[in-house]
């Protein structure tokens, strides 16, 4: 069946908007006549006249808002089709209620909106089952309550919440352990049996290699090139982002595994040690499946700017230390302690913990501060920077830093820091500047440090990446050629010259450029950026050298061993006159 015109499914859109106003209208019809059968409310009806006109042509548009979207296709056939009768059915009841109201028939007019009722609710329920799945209403019951209704308990568990608390995830099944909660958990609501947008269903392996109506949603092998990947890394607002903006998305280190997944190939039934993970695998799946950490305030938001400023610059006073903004309209406070040297120890630095959220960087460099004194740094939750050279600090000390999830730089110069203590520093997972002069730590631990957080298989295929844009670019490149004009016939050597061109100097001249060094700049040249002087090709670093050189080439001959060429051709035109 071919696609409907747009046209069709822009009213279709208008159904998931509209259909809960008709559904408010007739509930407070029923809810309105019950009341007006009691004593305290019995002119509570006075008004169901003016809800039903507006419930009647509600309904009927609702109605048909809803078949128009369901020409786009992709929902469960069943379920469809059940609620779309159902719809058409409650829509042509409320019509016969408003009219048998209308015509005061009083007792057709109350049983037929008591049989408006059921095929409301049923028709609701057949909607929601499209939209959310059919296990939406006891998707989050009770275990018991879910057995009892023929569910199984597991469908309940989130991606997230589905994985135990272990840290040996090596055995873990790749697809069913990783992959598929991940699924389940942002797509199969619009790509499972109930709904299949598109055609493509995600429910199942099977499903997934096979696509759906725009092709293959995933190539095995390459997941640069699996549009599943592209649609996830589109921004939020593009048409074609899945899931779609509003909806709740996947995380970076959800889409990581879903791209480590088809790079190895789909697999079906290998474990995660079968498919051998990178630093980056294992750094996420070590964080996922770990024992909870102790309470910590990982990601505690900084207070507003104006609450904390006056405290800031209370206590910047009392202990002669700087405190400051550290950009303009942003929250974020800079603390530099180490203006109060040895003043400043491990009692000043708990009176910071007030200031905590809102610290971004830290320098506590030749302070007296101490390994004791480093665990209250937990409550600075937010710091990225934090300066800790010519301290007391040693290996013990360095565990108390592990609360620091966003810390990106440390600064442990002319501590007694060793190879023990730089192993510690692996748990801080967004460290990418450590600096370790004048430490015990060793050459070939600070190598092996380095080494154990660079993803070599990933710089690999970025690299890969790379080349394969290169190649790209290198054939939509456009080359053309005039080759050498042909003299006329003459014996005289002026005649044999190329023919002169205002912008090169001589044109004519093809092949790679004489010169590697720009000889205005004296930098790497540019292939693209060329002339033609003296019948030879030159190149440039730059469209500004290369304008430099067409004003005036004379000066710069003799760099690229023109100089003798333009002196003979001076000479051969002077013998020709």
């Amino acid at each position: 069946m071919s696609a409907p015109p747009d046209i069709v499914l822009f009213f279709g859109h208008f159904h998931p908007l509209l259909i809960h106003l008709p559904i408010g209208l007739i509930l407070l019809v029923i809810l309105l006549e019950a009341l007006g059968h009691t004593r305290r409310f019995r002119n509570a009806n006075a008004g169901v006249g003016v809800v039903l006109a507006l419930a009647v042509p509600c309904a009927v548009l609702s109605a048909i808002c809803g078949w128009l979207l369901s020409l786009a296709g992709g929902y469960d056939n069943h379920l469809l089709q059940w609620h779309k009768w159902l719809g058409f059915g409650t829509a042509g009841v409320c019509t016969i209620t408003g009219a048998l109201y209308a015509l005061d028939l009083k007792k057709l007019y109350r049983a037929s909106l008591w049989l408006m009722t059921p095929t409301l609710l049923v028709a609701s329920h057949f909607g929601g089952s499209l939209t959310h799945g059919s296990d939406y209403l006891v998707r989050y019951a009770p275990a018991h309550i879910r057995s009892l209704l023929g569910y199984r308990s597991a469908d309940s568990l989130s991606a997230r919440s589905a994985q135990p608390a272990t840290k040996d995830f090596s055995q873990l099944p790749v697809f069913s352990g990783l992959i598929q909660p991940i699924l389940q958990q942002d797509c199969v609501s619009c790509h499972g049996p109930e709904k299949s947008k598109g055609g493509l269903r995600l429910d199942s392996l099977q499903a997934l290699l096979k696509g759906g109506k725009s092709g293959l949603a995933i190539i095995s092998g390459k997941s640069a090139e699996s549009d599943l990947i592209r649609r996830l890394h589109l921004p939020p607002g593009d048409d074609d982002h899945m899931p779609p903006d509003g909806k709740p998305q996947p995380s970076s280190d959800d889409i990581a595994l879903l791209q480590w997944w088809i790079d190895a190939g789909t697999p079906a039934d290998k474990k995660v040690a079968d498919l051998k993970p990178s630093t980056t695998i294992t750094r996420i799946l070590s964080a996922r499946f770990a024992a909870p950490a102790p309470a910590v305030a990982a990601t505690l938001p900084p207070a507003p700017l104006k609450d904390v400023l006056p405290g800031a610059n209370k206590l910047a006073a009392d202990l002669a230390i700087a405190v400051s903004p550290l950009a303009p309209h942003e929250n974020w406070l800079q603390c530099n302690a180490s203006v109060a040297s040895t003043n400043f120890g491990d009692a000043q630095l708990t009176s910071l913990a007030a200031l905590g959220p809102n610290l971004r960087w830290l320098d506590l460099g030749g302070t007296a501060v101490t390994d004791a004194g480093l665990g209250f740094l937990a409550t600075m939750p937010n710091l990225t920077r934090l300066h800790l050279e010519r301290t007391k600090v040693t290996d013990a000390g360095l565990d108390r830093l592990s609360s620091l999830a966003n810390l990106e730089y440390l600064d442990l110069y002319g501590t007694a820091v060793s190879d023990d203590g730089l192993a510690k520093l692996q748990k801080l997972p967004k460290l990418t500047h450590l600096y370790l002069w004048q430490t015990k730590v060793s050459p070939a631990a600070a190598k092996a440090f380095a080494e154990a957080r660079l993803d070599k298989d990933q710089l690999q295929k970025w690299q890969d990446e790379i080349e394969e844009l290169k190649a790209k670019i290198r054939q939509q490149q456009v080359s053309v050629d005039l080759g050498v004009t042909s003299p006329p016939a003459s014996t005289n050597a002026a005649a044999m010259m190329p023919t002169k061109t205002v912008a090169a100097g001589d044109a004519g001249a093809s092949g790679p450029p004489i010169n590697q060094k720009c000889p205005v700049s004296g930098k790497p040249v540019d292939t693209t950026k060329t002339v033609v002087q003296n019948g030879k090709v030159v190149a440039f670093c730059c469209d500004d050298c290369k304008a430099e050189f067409q004003k005036d080439p004379k000066p710069y001959l003799a760099k690229l061993g023109l100089a003798q060429d333009a002196a003979t051709r001076t000479a051969l035109k002077q013998t020709t006159k």
